[in-house]
């Protein structure tokens, strides 16, 4: 009988570091392409059409998602701040669209839920590029 309980908590433990290790699915497919529009009309001058930067900082890789970095804290800044020529300009859908595209470019996949304003504000979902 112990042996199948230490079967079973060492399968548990194996299941939750697997799903640990794969980022969320915090955004939709239709987000991340109208992002990657908004993103090379309004991002890419300062941060690179590959997000890889510029004038400004990378949006991609171990370099951009730091210890701490949040979905939150990232798009809090992004919907504030951007673009730097006029922060606050794009619209909700704009600023959600973009996050999705960022994600995406950091390995994040898709899924069936879209990411809302309300929700990336609040996410304490750790930014991890899954991108070398």
């Amino acid at each position: 009988m112990l042996k199948i309980l230490n079967f079973s908590l060492a399968a548990s433990l194996f299941a939750a570091a697997a799903q640990a290790a794969s980022p969320p699915s915090l955004y939709t497919a239709t987000q991340a392409t109208a992002g990657a529009a908004v993103f090379a009309q309004s991002c890419a001058m300062c941060h690179g059409a590959s997000l890889a930067g510029g004038a400004g900082p990378a949006l991609v890789g171990p370099g951009f998602a730091t210890s701490g970095t949040t979905v939150g804290s990232v798009f809090t800044m992004v919907a504030q701040q951007m673009p730097l020529s006029s922060p606050g300009s794009l619209s909700h859908a704009q600023y959600e669209d973009v996050m999705a595209y960022i994600l995406q470019k950091n390995g994040y996949s898709a899924g069936g839920t879209p990411l809302s304003y309300a929700q990336a504000l609040t996410s304490t979902t750790p930014l991890v590029s899954q991108t070398k």
